[in-house]
């Protein structure tokens, strides 16, 4: 007959003193370790996720001459150019702040709409889309103040 260690294992651990209490210091460290992976794509996901979806986009800021005010015609002609995101006017409808993809539009596309409309539209400034964005955030604070 074979000696089978398994059946007299709880006997030998019994007289030896050897007991198993607790976590193994390996599953703690994994533990541990899948805790801390976790907690960091919690914070940092989220931020790459924003950064590739508005990595591509431009903003331009145009003002018409003489203070006119931008009409609806006008920002759905814009809107309906190739690679336009978003397009924002300002309280008195006298900026426009176009959002778009640099690698499928470009300022010279903007312009022809306005001169097309007969229209003296001037950039006041082409910035990063999200540069834009957090010079926003700070001016909200400053207002707040």
């Amino acid at each position: 007959m074979l000696y089978d260690p398994e059946k007299y294992r709880e006997k030998r651990e019994k007289v030896l003193g050897l007991r198993k209490r607790g976590l193994s210091f390996g599953s703690i460290a994994s533990i541990i370790a899948g805790v801390m992976i976790f907690g960091m794509s919690l914070v940092m996901v989220p931020r790459a996720v924003s950064y590739i979806a508005t990595r591509n986009l431009d903003d331009a800021i145009y003002k018409l001459d003489k203070g006119m005010a931008f009409k609806d015609a006008i920002v759905l002609t814009i809107k309906s150019v190739k690679g336009v995101a978003f397009i924002e006017k300002d309280k008195h409808d006298t900026r426009l702040v176009i959002t778009f993809d640099r690698k499928e539009a470009d300022l010279s596309d903007f312009t022809a709409v306005f001169s097309k409309n007969n229209l003296n539209a001037t950039l006041l400034n082409r910035v990063n889309h999200r540069q834009r964005l957090s010079t926003l955030k700070e001016e909200k604070k400053f207002e707040a103040l």
